[in-house]
């Protein structure tokens, strides 16, 4: 069993009840978890903690999450990425492709079943994700 007070996560949504209830629900987990509202402070964040894996909206005021993703991987290449988004028709880019997100890593809100998301942390903070 992995202990998962080790793995810190970022969250990034701009909806402050999912912000809430998403971080509340990975610390119930254990998880190391910090949170920001825009993807500008997201990358204030960055400069002082270090996480292994990013949980990103898409839509974001200012800066999109995919473009926060792909900055955050340009500057913390070891972060891994998940995708939460209410944009029930969005399909992973190329360019998120290329650095080794895969479909298994977008989950569309509202999900049902957080524990699918748990999971899909531990497989990519473990390097099993295949």
């Amino acid at each position: 069993m992995v202990d998962s007070s080790n793995i810190s996560i970022l969250v990034v949504d701009d909806e402050r009840f999912i912000l809430d209830s998403l971080t509340g629900f990975l610390e119930d987990y254990d998880f190391q978890v910090s949170r920001a509202e825009s993807a500008e402070e997201a990358l204030e964040v960055l400069k002082e903690k270090t996480f292994q894996v990013a949980v990103i909206d898409l839509r974001l005021p200012g800066m999109s999450g995919d473009l926060l993703i792909q900055n955050i991987n340009k500057q913390y290449p070891q972060i891994r990425f998940v995708i939460h988004t209410g944009s029930v028709g969005y399909v992973l880019s190329e360019d998120l492709k290329s650095i080794g997100m895969k479909l298994n890593h977008v989950f569309f809100k509202p999900m049902p079943d957080l524990t699918v998301l748990v999971e899909t942390i531990l497989t990519l903070v473990n390097n099993n994700d295949e």
